[in-house]
């Protein structure tokens, strides 16, 4: 808030040291990925036969792969990104695509149910295993 004489002004922080932002980068990569295996153990507790469209649960696997593809977008990712094979990067974001852009319509709700109770939690457990934090 600015009172006329100068005082209050905004004064920008310093910038937070490379090293710093570098910890600080890898711990929120951390902390998402765990975030993100949650959620995939939500859906892994839930049956089967109640993963349709329009469920809960259905929704909250559709933020497993959303999320999960958006890291694979940030830069600071671009290190761990790279222990996904190429067929597990495209996977993903074409899961995402489907999920956030064409519905569910065009979902296998099979292979979809797959890929969040298996392969994204073995994907994420590899990434935290290998995660030297």
């Amino acid at each position: 808030m600015t009172t006329g004489h100068g005082e209050g002004r905004f004064q920008p922080r310093p910038r937070r040291a490379a090293r710093r932002r570098a910890e600080n980068d890898a711990e929120n990569l951390r902390g998402e990925l765990v975030r993100i295996l949650r959620r995939t153990e939500i859906v892994s507790a839930s049956e089967r036969k109640d993963f349709s469209e329009g469920s809960p649960v259905h929704d909250v696997a559709s933020m497993v792969i959303i999320r999960l593809a958006a890291l694979l977008e940030r830069p600071e990712f671009a290190i761990s990104g790279r222990r996904l094979t190429s067929e597990e990067t495209v996977a993903i974001r074409t899961t995402r695509n489907i999920a956030a852009h064409t519905g569910y319509v065009g979902m296998n709700d099979d292979l979809f149910w797959t890929a969040v109770t298996t392969r994204v939690p073995a994907i994420i457990h590899r990434l935290l295993d290998d995660d030297p934090h």
